[in-house]
């Protein structure tokens, strides 16, 4: 994470399911005294209670199963309103087309977290105007 930091980065992934609750918590501290954001990424209900325990104010819903690969935005729409109010829900894979942003700020989720799609497009920043901005 030190090396992380000296090169620039802000922000770490912290995935609740590799981590028990003494790592979440040192790994979670040490990045906000170095001056990083956290963002606590959970699969299901019983991660989310773990990672509301780290006072860092991003919890990331991952819609994919990490058993079976499976990926529906239902997974965060089942359990966003279980996120405190006080964090801001990030919601992870499977935001593939403009529908699913438009689904997803209809149910009142406002920040993505977006690989897959940006990684497999000929031209990312075309495929980002058409993910959030085109219609």
């Amino acid at each position: 994470m030190h090396e992380a930091r000296a090169l620039g980065a802000d922000c770490i992934l912290l995935i609740v399911a590799a981590l028990d609750d003494v790592q979440l918590a040192d790994l979670s501290g040490l990045a906000l005294e170095l001056g990083m954001d956290v963002l606590v990424e959970v699969h299901d209900i019983d991660e989310l209670e773990r990672a509301i325990q780290v006072p860092v104010p991003l919890v990331g819903i991952n819609n994919r199963n990490l058993r079976t690969f499976e990926v529906s935005l239902d997974v965060t729409l089942a359990m966003k309103d279980a996120v405190p109010r006080d964090r801001l829900l990030v919601t992870e894979s499977g935001i593939l087309v403009h529908d699913d942003v438009t689904r997803m700020r209809a149910a009142g989720v406002h920040a993505f977290l977006v690989g897959e799609t940006f990684m497999r497009a000929d031209e990312p920043g075309e495929a980002l105007r058409q993910l959030f901005f085109d219609r």
